[in-house]
């Protein structure tokens, strides 16, 4: 009789997967604030996979470097009030011939010519359940990254004699917004605006921004930021982006208290514990303590177990690790690596403290549990964290103006094993 009742069962679901109209009909959705720990059956996915490219040939000021009309990517679930937005990193440049090196190596960075038609959503964009148990239903959106600026650039090279590119950051973040309030997130329920990288910066910086858009055309969203891998810590010297702020005309999109804060030190708001304290929408921070960026480009260390340069290293991670002590919602990992919301190996591997980013987006979002999660194992052994993908690879593999990655370039997990 068993035997019979499993038969039965099994001859049910073969019917309604194939009944008239089922391959239409999307499964019961989780949503953001609803999430379910089982699913009654493991249906096929019916929900698409794809994301499909829109170009915003209407707005000639939304521009990638070259001119060419930016766009972004969506799957739209018309039946659904929930948005997850994803910028997309991809380092910068700063200067004429920076710019035309990266160009020559990372031209998908600096063009839409090369986007592809439709694209599939990985880590915190995945359709899949299993993969994104919080978001895997809700409308996605990839805006990728073209403008080589962090998100924050509102220069066009018509401004400058000698300006070889545009630097619309800023400007392709508001038009997609406006895009996407006419298509319907006007109505939604939650909207949650995330990042890796150069992304995660242009989340901070301008996430108040996208709340105020919302609010002014009457929409009643919760709207929330989450940053990725793009919490650089200010260690008093800078490098590279003091040279930014006339080059991408980024006075004009910077948020103004910190601005107001730092006179002759503009170049500190592009830093994350300089820019939290004057954002008002509530932010999750996602953090390697050992970042490569951080670490190659702006602590000059290239070989993480050099003895010379361990303690810069340590303590470079420490100044990491204490800025986040007193976030309000962090998942801080004792990890080398850069990136991880964009990753589905890492969105599902990754835990602190047997906690998973999973997990904690969920308390997040529903409050009944704890919203730090900071690795507090021994920072002296390098990737002290036993979730941390191992690597097999000494020298950190990346250089200024061409990381972290496009289409054509390797992420840091491939040097991993």
């Amino acid at each position: 009789f068993e035997f019979m009742a499993l038969y039965l069962e099994v001859i049910v679901v073969l019917l309604f997967q194939l009944a008239p109209g089922t391959l239409s009909r999307p499964r019961r959705r989780l949503h953001l604030r609803q999430h379910k720990n089982q699913i009654p059956f493991d249906f096929p996915d019916l929900v698409s996979e794809d994301l499909h490219l829109r170009m915003l040939h209407h707005h000639h000021d939304a521009v990638c470097n070259d001119g060419s009309s930016a766009g972004y990517y969506i799957r739209r679930l018309p039946n659904d009030s929930n948005w997850v937005v994803y910028l997309q990193g991809g380092d910068f440049c700063n200067d004429s011939e920076n710019c035309r090196r990266r160009y020559s190596s990372d031209e998908s960075l600096m063009t839409s010519n090369l986007w592809p038609e439709k694209k599939k959503g990985q880590g915190i964009l995945s359709s899949n359940y299993k993969v994104n148990p919080m978001g895997w239903g809700s409308n996605l959106v990839y805006i990728p990254y073209c403008t080589s600026d962090l998100w924050i650039g509102d220069a066009s090279k018509h401004e400058s004699k000698n300006q070889e590119f545009h630097f619309r950051g800023a400007r392709v973040i508001k038009r997609v917004i406006g895009d996407l309030i006419k298509d319907g997130m006007i109505n939604a329920t939650n909207v949650l605006v995330t990042g890796t990288s150069a992304g995660g910066l242009g989340v901070m910086i301008h996430i108040d921004n996208i709340v105020h858009m919302l609010k002014k055309v009457g929409s009643k969203a919760e709207v929330r930021g989450m940053v990725d891998s793009g919490w650089f810590v200010d260690t008093g010297t800078d490098k590279y982006h003091s040279q930014s702020l006339d080059f991408w005309k980024i006075n004009r999109t910077l948020n103004y208290n910190c601005l107001r804060q730092n006179p002759g030190s503009e170049w500190r708001c592009l830093y994350g514990n300089n820019i939290y304290p004057h954002v008002k929408t509530p932010l999750m921070v996602v953090q390697f303590y050992l970042d490569e960026y951080q670490i190659k480009e702006l602590g000059g260390i290239s070989d993480v177990f050099d003895e010379k340069t361990k303690p810069q290293l340590m303590q470079l991670v420490q100044d990491v690790r204490t800025s986040l002590l007193n976030l309000e919602a962090v998942f801080g990992v004792s990890c080398l690596g850069h990136g991880i919301l964009d990753n589905t190996e890492l969105f599902l591997e990754l835990k602190v403290g047997g906690t998973s980013i999973q997990q904690a987006i969920q308390c997040w979002y529903e409050g009944n549990c704890t919203k730090r999660n900071l690795d507090l194992c021994d920072i002296a052994h390098v990737q002290c964290n036993k979730s941390c993908p191992r690597f097999q690879q000494r020298i950190i593999p990346m250089s200024h103006s061409s990381y972290p990655r496009s289409q054509h370039t390797p992420s840091y997990y491939n040097y991993y094993i």
